[in-house]
């Protein structure tokens, strides 16, 4: 079920995490639950894309959802309810925090030839039984 937070957020947002860097390598705060008004009580989840790769093609209408590429490159595609559409490159050199609220569907594309990782939060956990899932192109 959607918070009342959700409701009041855009379709998408995209917001540039702040990348720390030294000697030992890198560090980013990903998920800050209440700084970002990310509601608690969902999932993390962590996939691989081939490449080659497309995933998503889907949305949900009770689950926000929250994603990072943390390893390689992704093209993420967007589309809002209004039709509006979004095609952007994710670097995980340039870490973003993308939050998705219902009914954006959404998709990933993995158009390197590197695997690439993303990391994910669902403000739901995945239920078998009522899994909140529909196929919707995202471009």
């Amino acid at each position: 079920m959607r918070t009342e937070l959700e409701s009041k957020k855009k379709p998408y947002e995209i917001t540039e995490l702040t990348l720390h860097s030294d000697v030992r390598g890198f560090l980013y705060e990903a998920f800050r639950f209440t700084s970002q008004s990310i509601p608690k009580g969902g999932q993390v989840y962590i996939y691989s894309m081939e490449p080659g790769a497309r995933r998503g093609d889907h949305f949900h209408i009770e689950k926000s959802e929250w994603v990072i590429c943390v390893s390689g490159r992704v093209r993420l595609l967007l589309k809002t309810e209004q039709d509006e559409k979004v095609s952007k490159e994710l670097d995980g050199r340039k870490p973003e925090l993308i939050f998705l609220a219902p009914r954006t569907s959404h998709a990933l594309m993995n158009e390197s030839k590197d695997i690439a990782i993303i990391i994910a939060y669902s403000s739901e956990e995945f239920h078998p039984d009522h899994p909140d899932t529909y196929f919707a192109k995202a471009d």
